[in-house]
């Protein structure tokens, strides 16, 4: 039975031919990420990358389209080349921008891989167009950083006992087999006669070797044989293999100033190179700093008070709740230093004297104070429970740290360091649940640290595209007059 289509519709047809082409432009909406990515990527000056175009063999791609079609795809949250490849032959805002040309995956794969060390200048041309359309004023700068994963299974990272145990496992099973293959067949046997999966099994003999040979030469306790340059790191998905991406957010549209990514678990020695690139990249000096405790250091505040900026920066030890709160009688807080003897006195008239130095976290030298009168206090116990004695600590210029916290604890101090929060922290938010990275694609510290640099570029995009259409700025005249 033939059923009877409606009348009351617009035409269908799929096969309906045009005289002229269509105009991919007019398909797009004008608000779209793309137009954005368009008019940026056009404006830039890309000789770094034009000059590296052989003049020789198969005619390339344009660069300026392939830095489209990356640009656009990243701040999509498209990463995969594969996928990239598959969005420029099926999605009309990259068709448009890839001007119907359809590179293959292994194309967009070389040409993101061959042009890393481009994209830091590139990334700085971006942050100088913000500052054309007023979106960086430098007024307040936030610095913090995010772990993100690594390129490389956890499983694929060894220390010294593992690899001990895994070859000795390997050797032991190579050597029953040889046992059991001499009493089936004789000892007569060659190498080359053995089956592929012994042969490969002393290949990662070999290879367990190097990773040992590598952890020795290198003074490092673990090592990824994928990426040997990742690290163990906690992250909110628990102890995985990552990297350390530091980076600075401007306060006014959360535009991404400064980024660095390191395979370090500490932030305390990177504080101050951010801060170096920050103004580099933006010609300008930083006003007003915030960043976490993870930064906190008497030598930090020192430096960054010597350069007049205005920083917030609380130790690790600082809970202005907390010490409001009535302080228990053998709290630190209660010995009182002598500094002509350089001792402190308990609160029942002991000496703590001084013992040693310490370095921690990676931060401060701390100075150690111990009593060796404490056993026979009637309050031990209550005190300290060491045989050794109550121990206390100094830090070697704690008087910069005491400064920063009655700064922290001003009215002021409290407003501007509240908005630390709000300034950075929404933009590792964005990275990872709006565009979806959450891990590196590429391997190696320089790799991801580019790698990074064009996700801070995607980010820097999205803003860009926001802030153009919500005060009506024709973009590429902005930039033309700039």
């Amino acid at each position: 039975m033939k059923v009877l289509e409606p009348e009351n519709v617009r035409p269908y047809c799929q096969n309906q031919s045009f005289l002229f082409p269509p105009n991919l432009r007019d398909m797009i909406v004008d608000d779209d990420l793309c137009i954005v990515v368009d008019d940026v990527v056009n404006s830039l000056d890309l000789s770094c990358i034009y000059k590296k175009v052989s003049s020789e063999g198969n005619l390339p791609y344009h660069p300026k389209m392939m830095l489209k079609v990356l640009f656009y795809a990243y701040a999509s949250g498209i990463f995969s080349s594969r996928k990239i490849a598959k969005a420029v032959r099926e999605n009309v805002t990259f068709i448009y921008l890839a001007a119907w040309q359809q590179p293959n995956f292994r194309t967009i794969n070389n040409f993101r891989k061959n042009n890393l060390k481009e994209l830091g200048d590139l990334f700085v041309q971006i942050v100088h167009i913000c500052q054309k359309l007023k979106m960086i004023k430098l007024g307040h700068i936030s610095i913090d950083s995010s772990r993100f994963q690594a390129n490389a299974a956890d499983r694929r990272t060894y220390d010294r006992k593992r690899i001990d145990r895994e070859m000795k496992r390997l050797l032991d099973q190579a050597e029953k087999e040889d046992q059991e293959e001499d009493a089936l067949f004789g000892s007569d046997k060659t190498g080359d006669e053995l089956p592929k999966e012994i042969r490969k099994r002393k290949h990662r003999i070999e290879k367990l070797k190097k990773i040992r040979k590598q952890l020795d030469e290198e003074g490092k306790e673990k090592l990824n044989s994928t990426d040997p340059d990742a690290v163990f790191m906690k992250t909110t998905a628990g102890i995985k293999t990552a990297y350390n991406a530091q980076t600075a957010v401007d306060e006014n549209a959360q535009v991404i100033v400064a980024t660095e990514v390191t395979n370090k678990s500490y932030d305390v020695d990177d504080l101050l190179p951010i801060v170096d690139q920050t103004e580099e990249n933006t010609d300008s000096r930083i006003n007003i700093l915030s960043t976490d405790s993870g930064y906190s250091s008497a030598d930090n505040l020192e430096k960054l008070e010597s350069r007049e900026i205005d920083a917030y920066i609380p130790d690790d030890q600082y809970q202005s709740k907390t010490r409001r709160k009535k302080v228990p009688p053998f709290n630190k807080d209660n010995f009182i230093y002598d500094e002509s003897r350089d001792v402190f006195i308990c609160p029942e008239g002991q000496q703590l004297k001084f013992v040693c130095p310490q370095r921690r976290n990676h931060k401060d030298t701390y100075l150690i104070y111990q009593c060796s009168e404490c056993i026979e206090c009637q309050y031990f116990g209550q005190c300290t429970s060491s045989k050794k004695g109550r121990t206390i600590h100094r830090r070697a210029l704690d008087e910069k740290i005491k400064q920063m916290r009655l700064k922290l604890d001003s009215e002021s101090g409290k407003a501007i360091y509240a908005k630390r929060k709000v300034i950075i922290e929404p933009v590792f938010g964005q990275i990872k649940a709006a565009m979806g990275f959450t891990g590196f694609m590429l391997r190696g510290l320089k790799k991801v640290n580019s790698e990074f640099k064009l996700v801070a570029i995607a980010h820097n995009l999205r803003k860009i595209s926001k802030y153009v259409y919500k005060e009506s700025i024709d973009l590429s005249l902005k930039i033309a007059e700039g």
